[in-house]
This record gives structure tokens, C-alpha cells and sequence, in this order.
């Protein structure tokens, strides 16, 4: 549970950083990636957690 809290907690630094360090990139990309049709944006998001799901699993064999 203690690491389950560290990496949240980590993700939650990361996914703040742009909107901290280039507001205006922020919202252009957000922009951006509205104009998206739902289906490609629910690959995209499927492809981040098996990317996500591959690193941890790797992670996990070296460490």
C-alpha cells in the first residue's frame, strides 16, 4: 500500500508539471486532443496502461 501511495503520488507530480510550467502548451494540447474522435482517445488511453502495465511488470524482473 505504501507504494501503491508513492507511485499515485508521483503520478500526480508529473501530470502537474505541464499545466504548472507551460499553462498556455496545456491548454493548446487539451485543445487539441478534443478535436479527437472518443475511439482513438480510448486507444490512446488503453496503450498508456499497457505501456504503464509492460514498465511495472519490467520493473518489477530488474529491481
Amino acid at each position: 500500500m505504501k507504494a501503491f501511495l508513492y507511485v499515485l503520488g508521483f503520478c500526480f507530480v508529473l501530470e502537474g508539471l505541464l499545466p504548472m510550467l507551460a499553462p498556455d502548451l496545456w491548454k493548446r494540447a487539451v485543445r487539441f486532443i478534443s478535436r479527437f474522435p472518443s475511439e482513438k482517445i480510448r486507444y490512446i488511453g488503453l496503450e498508456s496502461v499497457v505501456l504503464g502495465l509492460v514498465l511495472v511488470w519490467a520493473g518489477s524482473l530488474l529491481f
